[in-house]
């Protein structure tokens, strides 16, 4: 499943991929990871633009470009990270299980089906008429195998985790050299079934294992020795798919270029050709007036002060998404003077984040406590808010002995120019109650090297978890007592709890679990938003049956038109 453990491998693996929030995971997201699922998004400081190769800037009736704002990682499923643009990138050659839509509902593309009894057996049942671009239909055996080999030694990608099925090592591989495991049962070659070793609710399974693995052809590249995996050609020009389009090639910085896979199985792509085009965030807007660019997906970041002119350019449809992505900010609740709840709650109320949203974000976002959103099916509209209060801040501060002459070293990502301005306003409302803060602006990379050690005592960071599933975030963010970005906060009614989001089939006592937990972490105030903020899409009106969404964007691809 997507990892949220080894904290320190998968946010640095997640910080170089992106040099950019899943959501499971979106943020992302920390939003470009990714993500059904969480990712962690670095902004569009860190693309490069300008390239002059041909596949970067080609336009015609034809051809549809893309925007996106953060790099890619790699176009190998193997290799890949939690953020949205790899997840997006891999997908439209391999397709996994199933992905999901702007409803926060699975769309199911390989799977027919996916259900469990007792939350522990899942039941997978692949599309009859499910096959690869050769002809070879899409098979169990597929499935075991890309598993198998992204978890193999050689392999073993740190940003998942396979643990918690049976057979899988306790770091999470698979045994070197494995044809078969125990947690992976083939039924026949259109079903499956994956068994855990401990209790996993359905949402969990759907937004960690079925979304972000990418299944690969076994046939095609079965002979591909383990050690080479990661390196072999074949990756960078396959010449078998399952998804709509074949890779022709790719520049990590500047582009992705695809052609339309005329064998795919829900019907050939009416588009011949797709580039994904890498870019700044401050380019998108000259993309769009001279017709260079088609659409900008909403896990890129077009910056505040270009969103009113692409709102009125002529010729496009512009629409915002749900105040999903977090500009969380954890404590670091290992410091001795952070670890009294008083004092992070009283930095909280000491910031009038309602004026950050209106000032900066232009009002496209939302101030909420807790961890989960408006837009989510778990939201509570009675949860406990700890509004801008100055003067109940002070009263905290008195409480909990706060030594005023102490400076907290607050960090941000330097390529967040809202979260570096919200810093400055940050600085000081909080100078206002007696608490001195350095502002750290560092790149993107650095910031997720840094959080959870003892560099900082608190940061802040784009961060998108899918609004239907918060368990492996959470537990991973706030649950863990030793490496965490929290600083090894732990509660045991917030860990018991967790667990039984893993255990219930009832929607009411899943939604009620998660408004407990959110109170005791309101309470306690390991982390909160400094805000939620919704992202622009934008498509031209040339294309037709594409909605510029978070989530889902791509599943209907085939149907997509000029």
């Amino acid at each position: 499943m997507r990892k949220n453990g080894r904290w320190k491998e998968k946010i640095l693996a997640a910080g170089l991929a992106l040099a950019m929030a899943a959501g499971l995971g979106a943020c992302g997201s920390a939003s470009g990871s990714a993500s059904s699922g969480s990712s962690v998004t670095g902004t569009s400081g860190a693309a490069v633009s300008g390239s002059t190769d041909a596949a970067a800037v080609q336009t015609g009736d034809d051809i549809v470009n893309i925007a996106f704002t953060d790099t890619v990682g790699t176009v190998n499923p193997l290799n890949m990270d939690v953020t949205f643009i790899n997840y997006y990138a891999t997908s439209m050659m391999f397709l996994p299980l199933v992905s999901f839509n702007n409803k926060y509902e699975p769309d199911y593309l390989l799977a027919e089906s996916i259900t469990t009894d007792d939350n522990q057996t899942f039941k997978v049942k692949l599309k009859d008429n499910a096959a690869w671009s050769d002809g070879e239909p899409v098979t169990s055996d597929d499935v075991i195998y890309t598993i198998l080999k992204f978890t193999c030694p050689a392999v073993a990608n740190p940003n998942f985790d396979f643990t918690p099925f049976k057979g899988f090592n306790d770091d999470g591989t698979s045994p070197e050299g494995a044809t078969e495991i125990e947690g992976i049962h083939k039924t026949d070659d259109k079903n499956l079934e994956f068994i855990c070793k401990e209790h996993m609710s359905l949402n969990t399974f759907l937004n960690n294992v079925a979304t972000w693995v990418c299944i690969l052809p076994k046939h095609a590249i079965e002979d591909i020795p383990d050690d080479q995996l990661l390196t072999d050609s074949w990756f960078s020009h396959p010449d078998v798919v399952d998804g709509p389009y074949f890779l022709d090639d790719y520049d990590p910085a500047h582009y992705v270029s695809y052609h339309a896979n005329e064998n795919y199985f829900e019907g050939a792509p009416k588009i011949p050709k797709i580039n994904f085009r890498i870019m700044q965030g401050s380019e998108i807007l000259a993309g769009l007036k001279s017709g260079e660019i088609d659409m900008v997906h909403p896990s890129s970041s077009i910056p505040i002060e270009d969103r009113e002119a692409v709102e009125n350019l002529e010729g496009f449809t512009t629409k915002y998404t749900d105040n999903i992505i977090n500009e969380m900010t954890l404590f670091n609740t290992s410091k001795e003077y952070l670890s009294d709840p008083k004092v992070r709650q009283a930095i909280i109320y000491a910031i009038d984040r309602d004026t950050i949203v209106k000032q900066l974000l232009n009002g496209q976002g939302e101030v909420t406590d807790g961890f989960i959103c408006s837009g989510s099916p778990f939201y509570n509209e009675g949860k406990t808010k700890l509004s801008y209060d100055p003067e109940k801040a002070k009263q905290l501060l008195e409480e909990a002995g706060w030594d005023s002459s102490q400076t907290l070293q607050y960090y941000v990502s330097s390529s967040d120019s809202t979260a570096v301005k919200a810093a400055q306003l940050v600085q000081q409302y909080l100078q206002n109650v007696g608490v001195k803060i350095e502002i750290n602006t560092v790149d993107f990379a650095t910031l997720m090297t840094i959080g959870g050690t003892d560099e900082e005592d608190f940061f802040s960071v784009q961060y998108t978890i899918t609004p239907n599933d918060y368990w492996a975030d959470i537990k991973n963010l706030i649950d863990v007592q030793d490496f965490s970005w929290s600083g090894g906060y732990y509660n045991e009614k917030v860990d018991a709890d967790l667990a039984k989001t893993q255990e219930t089939t009832d929607d009411t006592e899943l939604k009620n679990l998660y408004n407990e937990i959110e109170e005791q972490v309101i309470e306690d105030a390991p982390m909160f938003p400094m805000y939620f903020q919704s992202n622009l899409g934008v498509v031209s009106d040339r294309l037709k049956n594409v909605t510029p969404s978070f989530y889902g964007a791509f599943d209907n691809i085939q149907e997509w038109s000029v």
